[in-house]
């Protein structure tokens, strides 16, 4: 029932002869529109309070405490670099690497001196620590775990799409993923 509906409501009844009714509409229309404004304002400022909730909980994420940014050992998840494919890349070239976690908190393959960013199907994930994690495919299965020597399959790509996820953990040479084994 909005206001115009009361008002009216009211207007007929005051009709049939009661002179209370217009004090009382004009009393009531105005507590409905202090109640209205009232709402607004208090979503106004829930919408507010959410804003800034949301801008300090991702300023302390990206700079917690002390200004430094955090590192994969402080207690950062590790993350992925993921192409826009659902399926390994065909390609057959060959990296013997191990999986490693850097400062950043991102995955790569370490061949001695050089880092490589992998670059892994759409779905894949991972889980663990910067110390100790696994490389998941989309149904949830172990393709890769850190600190094991493996033989991944693939090749080198020129430069970064924008439809791949991960464009901060871009660092060094890029690899897309093909089939992975533990290398023998």
């Amino acid at each position: 029932m909005t206001a115009n509906d009361l008002r009216e409501m009211l207007r007929v009844t005051a009709a049939e002869g009661s002179d209370v009714v217009d004090l009382a509409e004009d009393a009531v229309v105005e507590r409905i529109q202090r109640r209205r404004i009232r709402s607004r304002r208090l979503a106004v400022g829930g919408v507010a309070v959410a804003a800034a909730v949301v801008v300090a909980g991702t300023t302390w994420v990206v700079r917690p405490g002390d200004g430094h940014p955090p590192t994969a050992s402080g207690g950062l998840p590790p993350r992925i670099v993921q192409s826009d494919l659902d399926n390994p890349s065909g390609m057959e070239a060959l990296l013997r690497a191990t999986l490693t976690v850097d400062a950043s908190g991102c995955v790569r393959a370490g061949t001695g001196q050089s880092r490589i960013t992998l670059v892994w199907p759409r779905g894949y994930t991972v889980r663990g620590d910067a110390q100790s994690f696994e490389i998941l495919d989309g149904p949830n299965h172990v393709v890769a775990k850190s600190g094991t020597p493996l033989d991944i399959g693939g090749g080198g790509v020129d430069r970064f799409k924008d439809t791949w996820t991960g464009r901060d953990c871009v660092g060094g040479p890029l690899w897309m993923v093909g089939d992975i084994s533990p290398s023998r």
